[in-house]
C-alpha cells in the first residue's frame, strides 16, 4: 500500500517540449483569470502541476511566458501565410496576394482576441517589448511580399519596408481598438478598408 502511495506522489516525467507546452497552457489559464500583472510564477507552476523550480528550466521569468504565448500565436499566422506565398510567380496578382495575407492576419487576430486582450491589457512593458520583437516576423513577411510584387513590376515602386510597417501597425491598431470594444466598426469594415488602401496606394497607375 505504501509503495502505491509513493508511486502516486511521483511526478509524471514528460519530454521537455511537452512540459513547456503544459506551462504555456497553464499560464494562459492563469493570465485569463488574474491578468499578467497579478499572476505569479508559483500560480503558473501550480496550475501546470510542477514544482516552481521546473518552471525555471523552461523560462527565466513570467515575461518570457507572455512572449512565448505571443510567439506561438504569430507562428500560427506565419503557417497560414506560407500557403498564400507558396508557388507564386512574378505575374501573379500581388494586390490579391497582399490583401490575402492581411485578411489571414485579421482573421487570425480575431480568433485569438482573448490573447490580444490579455497581452495588451495587462502585460508590463518588458513583456510587451518581447512581443513586439516577435511582431517583426510578420512585418518582414509583409515586406517580402510587397518587394516581390515591386520587383515583378506589378506593384508601384517604393519602400517595401516602410509600407509593410504602415500596413501592419495600422491593421494592428484598428484591431486593437475593435477587440477592446472602443469603436463601432467590425471586422468586415477593417478588411474592406485594408483592401481599398492597398489597391489605391500600391496598384501601378492608381
Amino acid at each position: 500500500m505504501s509503495g502505491d502511495s509513493e508511486a502516486t506522489r511521483k511526478r509524471v516525467i514528460k519530454p521537455a517540449r511537452e512540459r513547456r507546452a503544459d506551462l504555456l497552457d497553464a499560464a494562459w489559464d492563469v493570465f485569463a483569470e488574474r491578468g499578467v500583472a497579478d499572476a505569479t510564477v508559483s500560480d503558473i507552476a501550480a496550475r501546470a502541476e510542477v514544482a516552481k523550480g521546473s518552471f525555471y528550466l523552461h523560462f527565466s521569468a513570467k515575461e518570457q511566458v507572455v512572449a512565448a504565448l505571443w510567439e506561438r500565436y504569430v507562428a500560427g499566422y506565419l503557417r497560414l501565410a506560407e500557403g498564400v506565398l507558396g508557388d507564386r510567380t512574378p505575374q501573379d496578382d500581388w494586390i490579391g496576394v497582399l490583401t490575402g495575407l492581411l485578411g489571414h492576419l485579421i482573421d487570425h487576430s480575431m480568433e485569438h482576441a482573448d490573447l490580444h486582450r490579455i497581452v495588451y491589457g495587462s502585460a508590463d512593458a518588458k513583456a510587451l517589448a518581447l512581443c513586439e520583437e516577435t511582431n517583426q516576423q510578420v512585418i518582414a513577411l509583409l515586406a517580402e511580399a510587397i518587394q516581390r510584387g515591386m520587383d515583378a513590376g506589378v506593384l508601384r515602386s517604393g519602400s517595401a519596408e516602410v509600407f509593410a510597417r504602415v500596413l501592419y501597425h495600422g491593421v494592428h491598431g484598428a484591431l486593437h481598438d475593435m477587440i477592446s470594444g472602443t469603436v463601432p466598426y467590425g471586422e468586415d469594415e477593417v478588411v474592406s478598408t485594408v483592401r481599398d488602401i492597398v489597391g489605391r496606394v500600391l496598384r501601378p497607375g492608381s
